[in-house]
């Protein structure tokens, strides 16, 4: 019979013991003030387990060769519980992978060095072509009839052509009037000044036919190839320029970019594998059991290390009847005591009613309840008797 069906015996017992009392001598005695509420509760009895624990195994198997920790001990998270043996040869696929990776990415930034270097000169070359085209078409404009000099400069250069002859026709006359030989030094000065005067004359000219004047068929042929040269230079750079503006080649982008993607994922596989060859501590906490031995082979997801947070535990009921389970709610009062230790009284709360029956004999739920203090000497895996606060 459930501890809780025996309460109720009792506690109808009770009541019929005091009904029994209730005249002396065949006198009624006065009515009592209404008794304690009375609470109805179901039992059960459980299991102590911490609130976090794990049992901790290997992805991969191997031989145990590093083995620091002992039931009992306790550690910090990350801490190293357990190495296998060939760490070696995963160390260096893991150096490997990350050498594949650092090279996969240089070439990747190289592309974009390269992009970038590759717009610095297409820029340059687009200033200078437009500059080169800008300068050959003014030089044919400067050169055609009409736009070679203003009108002032004109008629300077016709007033130079004015005053240069009547310096020749002075000189002229001088020399003209010098008698004598050839070795006259007079004669030879007004012959000089003869000769300069010409000189400037023919200079003051052929300034004012520059002026006036328009070029060659091969002048202006080689004025209009110069312009054409230009005019594609400069094409040539402006598409030079729109071809730099969309980036590096795409197919050469996506193919340093999926190098690179695959040496990352090969470095991703080599730390896998490395952490994969040792168990470290998940949390902070008490090894609670060991059962791997130094050079034992260990195979994959085979249970090594027990470890758990002893500082809050939790019951879980183990022979919570269907019909009880029933009258029991999220977040009720529990009663709990310990077969380990008879003078420990705590209470505490369900926090956790499973949705399927356990598997076993019998027709049970499991309830989890955690305690709202923990007394002193309590240990994992403890018996408890639980008294949880029910509905009617």
């Amino acid at each position: 019979m459930a501890r809780s069906h025996l309460k109720a015996l009792v506690i109808i017992a009770a009541a019929v013991a005091l009904a029994g009392c209730g005249a002396v001598g065949g006198q009624a005695t006065p009515t009592a003030g209404p008794g304690p509420t009375f609470v109805p509760v179901v039992s059960a009895t459980g299991q102590v387990i911490p609130i976090r624990w794990a049992s901790l195994s290997l992805p991969s198997g191997g031989i145990v060769s590093v083995l620091p920790v002992d039931a009992g001990d306790r550690v910090v998270r990350e801490a190293l519980l357990l190495q296998l043996s060939g760490r070696e040869q995963l160390e260096a696929a893991l150096a490997a992978a990350q050498l594949d990776q650092v090279l996969a990415q240089q070439a990747l930034d190289q592309v974009h060095e390269e992009e970038e270097l590759a717009r610095a000169l297409a820029q340059n070359e687009l200033a200078l072509a437009r500059d080169e085209a800008r300068k050959a078409d003014y030089d044919r404009t400067v050169q055609q009839e009409g736009y070679r000099a203003s009108e002032d400069t004109i008629k300077r250069a016709r007033a130079n052509v004015v005053l240069a002859q009547d310096r020749v026709d002075h000189a002229k006359g001088v020399y003209d009037g010098t008698g004598g030989s050839s070795d006259d030094p007079a004669r030879a000065a007004a012959q000089a000044s003869y000769l300069s005067a010409k000189a400037a004359l023919d200079s003051a000219r052929r300034s004012l036919n520059w002026y006036t004047g328009h070029p060659t068929e091969l002048q202006q042929a080689m004025l209009d190839a110069d312009v054409a040269v230009a005019k594609a230079r400069l094409a040539q750079a402006e598409a030079a320029w729109t071809d730099v503006q969309d980036g590096p080649d795409p197919d050469v982008l996506a193919l340093a970019k999926a190098r690179l993607h695959q040496a990352t994922a090969a470095v991703r596989a080599a730390e896998a594998a490395l952490r994969d060859s040792e168990v470290r501590a998940p949390f902070a906490g008490t090894i609670g059991a060991v059962t791997a031995r130094l050079d034992e082979w260990v195979a994959p997801g085979q249970p090594v290390i027990d470890l758990a947070d002893l500082t809050r535990f939790q019951v879980e009921t183990t022979d919570l009847s269907e019909i009880d389970a029933a009258r029991v709610a999220l977040e009720a009062p529990v009663t709990i005591t310990f077969d380990a230790l008879p003078g420990a009284v705590t209470h505490g709360r369900v926090t956790r009613i499973a949705p399927k029956a356990s598997a076993g004999s019998g027709v049970n739920y499991t309830v989890w309840i955690q305690l709202d203090e923990v007394p002193d000497g309590l240990m994992w895996g403890m018996t408890a008797f639980v008294d949880i606060e029910a509905a009617p």
